[in-house]
């Protein structure tokens, strides 16, 4: 998908020149990214969620509906990286619905998206064509989806500029406060365009991504009892222990759910949810890659789906989800972080990572620990254009009360 196009002007998400991508990246990098400033500057708004989230798995326990659990986890990503770029969430949670199809217009581009990024001539001469550009990528005249993104951060943008003219906010700065403030290297501003193109970034990257995580991780636990098992009862202990807080904070998870914290890896190594090929470009006279010299200019990429399920990295049981691989060593999990490329590495490594690391470490255990769920359909992880999602993801939840060993109803076959 990068530099197609499809995704509105240039940002750090698009942009395929190394030169470029890295000043952009500078420009941005005074924002919260690592997990150390990312507790103290988003958890407690992330808790918030959290606690809402709970509340309303509560209501449709209680009124014992079947809902799309893949579903209602998105709906939390979209809300958390509209809080973290815009301040305020976009209501998904709160109205259990995907707010203005942001999740399932993205779904619906997949494929486009896909044969742009991979037809050349399509996405440099025919899309760059004046009627043909308008009539096939979003517009900011759009009602919902991207188009209607697009014209939410212009319309935010221009308030916030107008606000901050007349009395600059003291309050916690929000991801568009980052780029309103950001200089290149020359001490210039983003751009009005780059401002716009960047105040969606997180959430044209990250919202539905971060969905298939944490959807995936969910079915991949509960459609394997023993592993669910296992995790009831670490949680059940350190909650005994008074090691958890409530809501669970990202520390908790790390320091006391490590079984937990396997299955998020173990999870995501099997489902990555980008499994496109996101291309890198080589540099002017080329470079030698393992051994071959490539020509400058050249895409070259390496693919999460095959890399994370090599046999010669993981074992004869590469293919099956075994969240005690992780738990070998500390040599050995090294190792496996080594080969991950759900997140990318180097200089482009996802500049989300960590925002969607905390609210898996966040939400997920919190949903066991207060939910029996009875599964009644495992549904399924698919791939369009190079991007993963989880359909089908269909559950009852019973709510658990304190003390209540629990279970889950298996009724289903995994697919």
């Amino acid at each position: 998908m990068y530099g197609t196009g499809t995704l509105g002007p240039p940002s750090l998400f698009t942009t395929l020149d190394g030169d470029q991508h890295r000043a952009l990246r500078k420009a941005v990098s005074n924002a919260p990214w690592s997990i150390g400033p990312l507790k103290n500057a988003c958890e407690s708004r992330i808790d918030d969620q959290v606690t809402l989230f709970i509340k309303k798995m509560r209501e449709h326990a209680a009124a014992k509906r079947t809902i799309c659990l893949s579903d209602k986890v998105g709906e939390f990503a979209a809300d958390i990286l509209s809080i973290i770029s815009f301040s305020q969430p976009f209501g998904s949670v709160e109205n259990q619905r995907d707010e203005k199809a942001i999740l399932a217009n993205w779904r619906k581009g997949l494929a486009f998206f896909g044969f742009t990024a991979r037809f050349r001539f399509f996405r440099e001469i025919v899309l760059k064509l004046p009627v043909i550009g308008l009539w096939l990528l979003p517009a900011t005249s759009n009602d919902s989806g991207m188009g209607w993104l697009m014209c939410e951060a212009d319309r935010q943008v221009s308030t916030r500029e107008k606000l901050n003219a007349e009395n600059p906010s003291d309050g916690k700065p929000d991801f568009m406060h980052y780029c309103l403030e950001a200089r290149l290297s020359d001490g210039s501003p983003l751009t009005p365009i780059q401002k716009r193109a960047h105040v969606t970034l997180l959430i044209q990257a990250g919202a539905d991504t971060t969905a298939t995580a944490l959807g995936s991780i969910l079915r991949f636990i509960i459609t394997t009892p023993t592993v669910l098992e296992r995790v009831r009862a670490e949680i059940e202990e350190a909650d005994a222990a008074n090691l958890l807080s409530n809501p669970i904070k990202y520390e908790d998870t790390r320091q006391h759910l490590p079984l937990f914290v396997a299955c998020i890896k173990e999870g995501i190594r099997l489902n990555p949810p980008a499994t496109n090929l996101f291309p890198r470009i080589t540099p002017k006279g080329g470079k030698v890659v393992d051994g071959h010299f490539v020509p400058g200019g050249v895409e070259v990429t390496s693919y999460a789906y095959i890399v994370q399920r090599n046999k010669a990295l993981y074992g004869e049981d590469a293919e099956e989800f075994k969240p005690e691989r992780w738990l070998v060593s500390e040599k050995r999990n090294f190792d496996l972080e080594a080969a991950q490329f759900t997140f990318g590495v180097g200089p482009r490594v996802c500049l989300g990572k960590d925002v969607a690391m905390m609210e898996m470490y966040k939400l997920l255990p919190e949903i066991i620990r207060r939910f029996d769920i009875e599964l009644e359909q495992p549904g399924k992880y698919v791939v369009v254009g190079g991007v993963g999602y989880n359909v089908g993801f269909l559950v009852k939840l019973v709510a658990k009360t304190p003390g209540h060993g629990s279970t889950a109803t298996i009724s289903g076959t995994p697919t």
